[in-house]
């Protein structure tokens, strides 16, 4: 290959100008994230029982599912909820791959298909919901204080149709819509002088609005399809319907003659607001596969053109978040540390080489970036924070090759031999010793892509894109690096010579210092080699030493995503109203408007707000709580959650940053187990008195809440069955009186359009009082008289859970503990430990600590087999190499140095011990023996030259000392942009390896040379 290439040097060069221009080609259409897309380990499993109580739901509808699934072994955990009327199950994967992610789903919708027949038929089919990775990409507040919400849907609508047209939209949908519907209000004076029950209404409405098919007719040997009509098609036609004749005259009654009937709002099931005023929020998906920022731009001239035309007057389309901002913006910054790195190392290498050389080296840059480019879109790796971070990572190890190939021709150029000699002869030599160095790199990355879980998958994409730069860049010096070095290297004799170089050379005095540094080092490596054992004791007491940094460190998997946006998730008294926790909601709502930090705010009610973000969790159902998204500065999220806790009454308001990893529902779990809910109440009571008072604890909280009255109608069946009342009577007639109940529905002729339901109730003036069950009649089926509810039924108040939660099919109560600011969340896990140390527990009952502790214990388990695979690999690839067992340990014995570095590094800049960090470290591991190759093998050439073996030790340390450190420096060099701009996610991944490299290439110069001559030397 490196023959051919300087022999057909224009192929090269053409080969060359097409690999760019096609990488840079595909790069600009290429598919853009913020972030990986990971398939959902998690799925729920819902199933609606109307009228049933959480214990009736446990018994009847949850229970037998889970007693289904549970037998799945792929299953980790498994959580159900219990609520009024609706199960929830959310069952939660091992690790695995998304193929058998994908299968364990079929087979569990299978299971639950075969337990549908044993749940009560009334009971609606369960849904199982496993698309927890799609979010909304655009999220639009459509807002009017003078439009009714109707109003504002046609106008949603509107807009809907027009964003559904473009072809990058996946999906658009509309929340907080508060439909219509039909209510009819009985008269139950002029119903008894009729003898009209509201039984007989119901008929009459059912009767009336059908549409069966009247069959076909054949004439003539042709098909006549008879079609009868009956359905109602306007308001009119109910209030037309004849339900009686008048026994007096025989005049028809119709419905308008004993009812109200009139359009109107339904009462709502969920609210959205922003900026405190009335809204809808549309949300939009943008296309898979396709360039998100040229999406953005076409959907938004859309939307300018429809604010133009189509919008009412005092409305307004509010942008309350949009992915594409966050990707253009996350994508700059990595796209300009990609090209400052680039720059600092190609400065580096110009003044350590020479213009000529740094052409030569440089060059392959650009080539494997674009090899990179087109292995992403073959492979449909889309374009984010990752791959991109992968490009950064790989950018000074694939120069690493070309420094030592380009070296090696100038050699042999100093040796007089001819251009074409020399890159062929120079690049065969060290052939071997590239691919080794760029094997054992590879080893080091790719098992990395074995990961499961979520973490594993998120940065997938980075050992593999880093292991392709590796390789492009192998390729690149047997190639390029010949073909470029044919034309551009010269012997030093014949380099002309640039009065600029030579002024800088005398102006920085860059030969003294550079023959000071050698001649320091030699002196401190003699010292070293007269008592290397004790050397080599002082660097394993440093390193233990370094090891008691850890526990002060912190643990953190992720850190949370940084960008000016959070949630908050507020709950009031349980059991409250929509409209009454709407209400409270607007006095949070006044409050974040006179903050200067919030830019725009907006919240859902009784449901959970769109999914935004990947990693967000939406609210369950629950009129008692809300959710807010603030578009606000992120460092006063802790203010404004505290503010809110003490100047907002009734209110529990916990701040929540958006978070790149799996997301637990409280930093802090106590899990408490059994069979008797008062029984885990009263454990959960006594827990959450003994923790509430730790320092750097706050809003400890029961998922179960609290117990909420309820009024139960207990029917006397001896006294309805004598008066001719069945339990249907009563229900129906009590769902009226209340609530109202939907009989039937009036379709639209818009068959987009969802129909009206049709709802037939008794009016009260005061639907608030319980006195209203008192003033309830219902009319006897038999007798046509109108018996009081009081008569056959006795109204009691009892108090009701609302709301059972089980894990892993056991009855589970969960003490939820949220963390300070500043605080450690293990040292205050410990305390709670400790807080609860000596309490008893009743038989049958358990307590179990979770949350982050578990979620960091399985991220950090996932890293352990690919660490050994790569420790394993990198030791076999040095065998290979050196043909010796002894050697390749002192090499990887250098590997514990590169830690020293990392945790001072990691220590000294305050980040804690995180996934990428520890990435960073295994990473590091190939680079660091990459040094250790490159020394030891100069070693072994010296040391069969020279009789005194100090002396051939010293010389080839020295000589080598160049190369390592320029290969140091240029490591350190393009990783300082992402150190210092990478965030909370990558800056300590780059600090890992800067200042792992830093201190193992410096201490390697000392380890190796010492290790050598006390394992190879004195046993000789």
């Amino acid at each position: 290959m490196v023959k051919w290439s300087v022999e057909h040097k224009s192929i090269v060069i053409l080969l060359t100008v097409v690999t760019l221009i096609a990488g840079f080609l595909l790069y600009g259409n290429m598919e853009r994230q913020e972030n990986p897309t990971v398939a959902s380990p998690i799925a729920t499993i819902s199933c609606i029982y109307g009228g049933a109580s959480p214990e009736d739901i446990e018994k009847l509808i949850v229970k037998p599912i889970e007693n289904k699934i549970g037998d799945i072994a792929e299953i980790k955990k498994m959580e159900s909820f219990c609520m009024d009327s609706i199960g929830v199950i959310k069952v939660t994967l091992k690790d695995l791959s998304d193929s058998d992610i994908a299968k364990v789903w079929d087979d569990m919708k299978d299971d639950i298909d075969s337990v549908e027949a044993s749940l009560p038929s009334d009971a609606q089919k369960p849904v199982v919901e496993t698309d927890f990775t799609s979010s909304y990409g655009i999220l639009l507040g459509l807002t009017s204080k003078d439009y009714t919400y109707q109003n504002l849907k046609d106008v949603a609508n509107d807009l809907k149709d027009i964003l559904k047209e473009d072809d990058g939209v996946k999906a658009v949908d509309i929340f907080g819509e508060v439909g219509q519907q039909i209510e009819i209000s009985l008269d139950m004076i002029k119903l008894q002088q009729y003898g009209i029950t509201p039984t007989n209404i119901i008929t009459f409405l059912k009767a009336r609005n059908i549409n069966i098919p009247g069959g076909n007719l054949e004439i003539s040997g042709t098909k006549i399809p008879i079609q009868i009509s009956g359905e109602y098609e306007t308001i009119d036609e109910i209030k037309n319907t004849i339900v009686a004749v008048s026994k007096e005259n025989g005049v028809p009654v119709y419905l308008k003659n004993v009812a109200d009937v009139v359009q109107k709002e339904q009462k709502p099931e969920a609210l959205a607001e922003v900026n405190n005023q009335k809204a809808l929020i549309i949300g939009v998906k943008y296309a898979d596969a396709q360039n998100m920022l040229t999406i953005q731009k076409r959907l938004y001239q859309k939307i300018e053109q429809f604010e133009k035309n189509q919008l009412y007057t005092n409305m307004e389309i509010i942008k309350l978040t949009d992915q594409a901002d966050f990707v253009k913006s996350s994508i700059a910054l990595f796209q300009n540390n990609l090209i400052s790195a680039v720059i600092l190392v190609a400065v580096v290498v110009l003044i350590t080489m020479g213009i000529r050389s740094a052409i030569v080296v440089s060059l392959p840059i650009p080539v494997v970036i674009a090899i990179v480019f087109i292995y992403m879109v073959l492979t449909d790796i889309p374009l984010h924070q990752v791959s991109i971070a992968s490009l950064i990572i790989s950018l000074s190890l694939l120069v690493a090759n070309g420094i030592v190939a380009n070296d090696n021709i100038n050699v042999y150029l100093e040796k007089g031999h001819s251009k074409k000699e020399a890159c062929i002869k120079g690049i065969k030599e060290v052939n071997i010793a590239i691919l080794t160095s760029t094997l054992t790199t590879v080893a080091s990355f790719l098992p990395l892509a074995m990961m499961q879980g979520s973490a594993g998958k998120f940065v997938k994409s980075l050992p593999i894109l880093v292991s392709v730069a590796l390789a492009g860049s192998y390729i690149t010096s047997l190639t390029l690096v010949p073909a470029t070095g044919y034309w551009l290297l010269q012997p030093k004799s014949k380099q002309k010579k640039w009065a600029i170089k030579q002024k800088l050379k005398e102006i920085f005095h860059m030969e003294k210092i550079g023959e000071s540094i050698l001649l320091f080092y030699e002196n401190m490596l003699k010292i070293a080699l007269k008592a290397p054992k004790l050397l080599i004791c002082v660097f394993i007491f440093i390193f233990v030493l370094s090891g008691l940094l850890v526990p002060s460190m912190g643990i953190q998997i992720f850190p949370p995503a940084e960008r000016d946006q959070y949630a908050l998730n507020v709950m009031v008294q349980d059991g409250s109203n929509i409209e009454h926790t709407k209400q409270v909601m607007k006095q949070i709502g006044n409050y974040l408007e006179a903050d200067s930090s919030i830019q725009n705010y907006s919240f859902m009610v009784g449901d959970g707000y769109p999914k935004y973000y990947v990693t967000f969790t939406p609210n369950e159902l629950d009129t008692a709580k809300a959710q807010f998204l603030i578009n606000g500065k992120l460092s006063d999220i802790n203010r404004i959650e505290k503010e809110l806790n003490e100047n907002i009454p009734g209110v529990v308001v916990n701040a929540k940053e958006l978070e790149i990893g799996i997301p637990v529902n409280y930093p802090i779990e106590i899990r408490i187990s059994g069979a008797d809910i008062e029984v885990l109440r009263k454990i959960g009571d006594d827990v959450k008195n003994k923790i509430y008072e730790i320092e750097g604890g706050k809003n400890a909280e029961d998922n179960y809440g609290y117990s909420s009255n309820k009024l139960k109608v207990k029917v006397n069946e001896e006294k309805s069955n004598i008066v001719g009342i069945s339990n249907y009577d009563v229900a129906s007639t009590v769902r009226m009186a209340v609530n109202g109940l939907e009989v039937s529905e009036l379709k639209q002729k818009d068959i987009d359009e969802d129909p009206y339901p049709i709802n037939i109730k008794i009016p009260d003036n005061d639907k608030t009082k319980r006195e209203v069950l008192n003033d309830i009649y219902i009319t006897s089926q038999i007798t046509g008289e109108n018996i009081p509810l009081t008569q056959i039924a006795d109204i009691v108040t009892e108090s009701s859970m609302n709301k059972i939660v089980r894990r892993d099919e056991k009855r589970t109560l969960t003490v939820g503990l949220f963390v300070e600011d500043g605080y450690n969340t293990q040292t205050v896990m410990k305390n709670c430990q400790q807080a609860l140390q000596g309490y008893e527990l009743p038989e049958g009952y358990s307590i179990v600590f979770g949350g982050e502790s578990e979620e960091n214990r399985d991220t950090f388990s996932s890293l352990v087999i690919p660490t050994l695979i790569a420790i394993v690999g990198i030791y076999l690839i040095l065998v290979l190499e050196f043909g010796d067992i002894r050697q390749p340990l002192i090499i990887m014995g250098t590997i514990p140095l590169s830690f020293i570095g990392i945790l001072w590094g990691l220590k000294l800049l305050n980040y804690p011990i995180g996934f990428m960090a520890l990435l960073g470290a295994i990473s590091l591991m190939g680079v660091v023996v990459n040094n250790g190759i490159v020394l030891l093998d100069y070693i072994n050439t010296l040391i069969k030259e020279y009789e005194n073996p100090i002396e051939a030790i010293t010389q080839a340390c020295k000589t080598r000392l160049r190369p390592i450190m320029i290969g140091m420096i240029t490591t350190v060099i393009s990783l300082i942009p992402l150190a210092l701009t990478g965030g909370l996610l990558w800056a300590p991944l780059a600090t890992s390896i800067v200042y792992g490299m830093l201190l193992s290439s410096i201490l390697t110069m000392f380890v190796i040379p010492s290790a050598y001559y006390i394992s190879v030397v004195k046993k000789k």
